[in-house]
């Protein structure tokens, strides 16, 4: 017989999957509104990078920090305070007057987008063990979901001209009042696990291979990111137009793989899922390089999508249940494993296409997304055998 689920644990899966389509929309929002930001204030590539130096830099610092504030605050405080901070650095990012202001508010947004990103993990993880099941894949599914409507509603603005001003002041109200609803209405009541103990300790050596996991995971994900439009367009020939298909493409087989990853982890054990779902990743890349033709390479990453989507759910999933650390904690220290390996992605495989070409980067990537199949046994529940 299944575990029966109350009706407190239902209202909370329902709270935290709308949360965490809020934070996808956030920050799509910002990305799909880049160029107008751009065009506001005049910038160069080179001083719009720093600007997103400054995003990164907000990112990483509150990483660093989640897993001791959660630790004194829990998770619902913790999501209610990183929606504040996202919501807020939307409007200062539109209306920053020139590039050092700017530096400064994407520093803000991606410090609320980490809180808020970590906040919703921690307590997704706490659902996650009411269910006594996994559901941890489909609230990141709900991420994407997110993301893209956000990225719609910001297209949709800029076909309309709506001043990117006007734009991010909407959404960060809306998204708000979303968010801090979402939470009142459904979060679950109490303190998470560890939360009161100490919040500045090492994370155990068990959350390692799960970090590892993690950046492997992100950096296949930062790949098709930053570098799927470009391959299309330089390395197959393929137009700008059909080139903006490949993360469309990608992310479209993500999101209907995470509706369904649950199941199959319940079905198979994480171990067995991530080692198949390594084996696809490693297959998409290879069909993207191996066949630089427009649509094959289309469908490569399609392929990508399918494999890489439930890797860093299931990793996540796991540093939630780490025996005697709090989630909160744990799941920041894989996050940031993770969002290095997201981050760095861009230098690394830039810096790979000049030494040995566009091709060999991306099938440098597949190689390193490889790796997972080796760190795959850390995934195994400590109560549960899997093979």
């Amino acid at each position: 017989m299944g575990v029966v689920v109350g009706q407190e644990p239902r209202r909370a899966r329902v709270a935290v999957s709308v949360v965490f389509a809020a934070c996808g929309a956030g920050f799509s929002t910002w990305a799909a509104r880049v160029p107008a930001v751009q065009d506001k204030l005049g910038l160069s590539a080179g001083q719009l990078a720093v600007g997103l130096f400054g995003l990164a830099a907000g990112s990483v610092v509150m990483l660093l920090a989640a897993g001791p504030l959660l630790t004194k605050i829990g998770s619902r405080t913790g999501a209610v305070a990183g929606a504040v901070v996202l919501c807020s650095g939307l409007p200062l990012v539109a209306f920053a007057p020139g590039p050092g202001t700017l530096i400064a508010a994407l520093a803000v947004l991606g410090m609320g987008n980490s809180l808020l990103d970590v906040s919703m993990n921690a307590h997704a993880a706490r659902v996650e063990q009411e269910y006594g099941r996994p559901i941890f894949a489909g609230f990141h599914a709900f991420w994407n979901i997110g993301g893209l409507v956000g990225s719609g509603i910001g297209g949709l603005m800029a076909v309309s001209q709506v001043p990117v001003t006007v734009h991010f002041a909407l959404m960060g109200v809306a998204l708000l009042a979303v968010t801090v609803g979402a939470v009142g209405f459904g979060f679950l009541p109490g303190a998470d696990q560890g939360q009161g103990g100490t919040a500045f300790a090492l994370p155990g050596r068990a959350l390692i291979p799960l970090g590892a996991i993690a950046f492997c995971g992100f950096f296949a994900e930062g790949t098709v990111n930053d570098w799927s439009a470009v391959y299309l367009n330089n390395v197959t020939s393929a137009s700008a137009a059909f080139a903006s298909l490949g993360y469309f493409a990608f992310s479209t087989t993500m999101i209907a793989v995470r509706l369904v990853t649950d199941r199959l982890v319940a079905q198979v054990g994480p171990v067995r899922f991530v080692r198949v779902a390594t084996a696809v990743t490693v297959a998409g890349f290879a069909l993207v390089v191996a066949v630089p033709a427009p649509t094959t390479a289309l469908v490569g990453f399609a392929v990508v999508g399918l494999g890489v989507a439930g890797i860093v759910p299931v990793a996540w999933s796991a540093a939630g249940r780490q025996p005697g650390d709090s989630p909160g904690r744990a799941i920041a220290a894989v996050a940031a494993c993770g969002y290095l390996g997201f981050l760095l992605c861009p230098v690394l495989v830039g810096a790979l296409t000049a030494w040995i070409g566009l091709q060999g980067a991306l099938a440098a990537a597949g190689t390193l997304t490889g790796a997972i199949v080796c760190l795959a046994p850390t995934l195994r529940p400590r109560e549960q055998p899997d093979t």
